[in-house]
């Protein structure tokens, strides 16, 4: 996993090269990250040669990364990609087995219960079986995904989906709106 400082650093170094003129202040805003963390991180990466600092008035600062810091830059976004990449696929595979573990027989009506990011990785998934994803079902996001309306569990026996894969906490009260004919499974890790 990538550490705090390199996320700070790599998030300092993305806003500057896509802000025109930033503060400290609004770096502090944006990152949510307090100004004398800002200053400290700025500091050091203008130490290392990744920014250059322009002006003299500290309020009317302009940052410039420079050419070492989108290198910098670009190799904390691999580093942080490759690591990731791993956990990635750790995770996938573990919410392929669950899913593989499912007896589904000739049942196939899939629906997906929580929009997160669980949520897709059993949507990729799904695709690659052969099963039919016939809704996406979460009762605080009403959005659209992956060409899906999501809808309410209060919906849900309209499409008639003869599994609900939870990727997200299913509170008592949706449950009771779920027909006995669907059989719910939690695919959470």
């Amino acid at each position: 996993m990538a550490n705090q400082e390199e996320i700070t650093q790599y998030n300092i170094l993305q806003s500057i090269e896509n802000g025109e003129q930033i503060s400290q202040r609004q770096l502090s805003s944006q990152l949510g990250i307090n100004v004398a963390s800002i200053n400290f991180a700025l500091k050091k990466l203008t130490k290392r040669g990744f920014v250059k600092m322009l002006g003299a008035n500290p309020r009317r600062m302009q940052y410039i990364l420079t050419p070492k810091g989108i290198a910098e830059k670009t190799q904390i976004a691999y580093k942080f990609f490759d690591r990731n990449f791993h956990f990635y696929k750790a995770v996938r595979k573990d919410v392929e087995d669950k899913i593989g573990s499912i007896q589904f027989n000739d049942k196939k009506r899939v629906a997906l219960y929580g929009v997160t990011d669980l949520m897709e990785l059993a949507y990729l998934v799904i695709q690659d079986k052969e099963l039919e994803l016939v809704a996406i079902v979460d009762d605080e996001m009403k959005i659209r995904i992956f060409g899906y309306h999501v809808i309410g569990t209060e919906e849900i026996k309209n499409y008639a989906p003869h599994f609900l894969l939870i990727t997200k906490e299913l509170d008592a009260e949706k449950a009771k709106q779920i027909p006995d004919s669907t059989k719910v499974v939690d695919i959470r890790l």
